[in-house]
């Protein structure tokens, strides 16, 4: 679709943005369709506090991030834009224009943290007075816009409670397997690419019981063998230079813990060494212990010390860490994160240093 918005830069002294557009029904109300750029939106732009919730300046700062990411010349995706008309523009059905008032402005339902985000750069780059090509180029940038001709307001809040709570959001699993700008991604997505069986890592669910872990598992633990830190959110220094050492260690990471583990590892109703916090609690003490002794190989840590542990949801050690024992189940709950992590590692250290007749520091 073309938009002729060549009026507002012209001597004209047309008053109106017309945009090309086309309309259709959807669940009984009228929709209008239609791709503009970014600067036109701030124009029509209007937040209501009735049907929007307050901003979120951490979740705008982050999607500003991947903005910039896609003004540095990477690829970048939005879904649509949602507004409401209240009544305002109107549309012509022979030549498929919705015409716009310049002092006429849209509600928008949905989209208000990605278009204030981009919002805020523009204010940045003006600031800084700059406003060279990758400024252009944010102004200019395309967005899909769906437009409600006449929602009521209770429609309008509805809606938008719908988007905001039934829709579903992507699990970590998939965004892994799909990031372009994230070399622990690539690295995942290498990893399982090179398996000799596909069947090892789930690609798609965020949770598996009959694969040895899912995608998003194994990008913690690719962080945690490598640097001893196992949040998505954490930096490493990854790099292209050490980028293949860190994918060898991780695959024989991988292979190991294969070795290693029970026969009939993957049966977590019997065993809780396949559980995602564990394996990356076991990547942590894999770094840790070898941070200290890098002598020791990877394989004698599996052999002297993970192999030893009685995994099974039987072995009363596991009620001093961070593990909750079900009594009706009789099987091991886990806590956050974090605190599982730290104990079971701490916990495989513990047995290391035993082992090595000295305590750890």
């Amino acid at each position: 679709m073309t938009i002729d918005l060549s009026f507002l830069t012209s001597g004209t002294k047309k008053n109106y943005i017309t945009l090309n557009g086309i309309k259709r029904k959807q669940f009984n109300q009228e929709v209008i369709t239609v791709q503009c750029k970014v600067n036109d939106i701030l124009k029509f732009l209007e937040i209501d506090r009735r049907v929007q919730r307050e901003l979120d300046e951490n979740k705008v700062a982050s999607i500003g991030q991947y903005i910039q990411y896609g003004l540095d010349g990477n690829d970048i995706y939005f879904s649509p834009l949602i507004f409401s008309a209240r009544g305002k523009g109107e549309y012509n059905d022979v030549r498929h224009e919705y015409k716009l008032n310049m002092d006429e402005r849209l509600v928008i339902l949905d989209g208000q943290h990605r278009i204030k985000a981009f919002e805020y750069l523009k204010k940045r780059i003006e600031a800084s007075g700059g406003k060279d090509e990758i400024y252009q180029s944010l102004l200019n940038f395309p967005m899909t816009i769906q437009i409600f001709a006449d929602l009521s307001l209770e429609q309008e809040r509805q809606l938008f409670t719908d988007i905001n709570t039934k829709s579903s959001q992507v699990n970590n699993t998939l965004l892994v397997m799909y990031k372009k700008d994230d070399l622990f991604g690539k690295l995942v997505q290498d990893v399982v690419e090179n398996l000799p069986q596909e069947d090892l890592i789930e690609c798609r669910a965020k949770t598996t019981r009959t694969k040895l872990m899912t995608a998003s598992t194994l990008y913690s633990v690719a962080k945690a063998v490598n640097s001893g830190v196992y949040s998505r959110r954490s930096r490493v220094d990854i790099n292209t230079q050490n980028y293949h050492l860190f994918k060898r260690r991780t695959e024989s990471f991988i292979s190991l813990l294969r070795k290693y583990a029970p026969l009939d590892a993957l049966n977590r109703d019997k065993y809780i060494i396949m559980s995602s916090n564990i394996i990356v609690a076991i990547a942590k003490f894999i770094y840790e212990a070898q941070k200290k002794y890098p002598e020791v190989g990877m394989e004698d840590l599996f052999k002297n010390i993970v192999s030893k542990v009685d995994w099974s949801h039987k072995n009363d050690e596991f009620k001093a860490l961070s593990a909750k024992y079900n009594k009706r189940t009789k099987k091991y709950n886990f806590g956050s994160t974090g605190r599982t992590v730290r104990d079971f590692s701490e916990f495989l250290v513990g047995k290391f240093e035993g082992l090595r007749g000295e305590s750890y520091v």
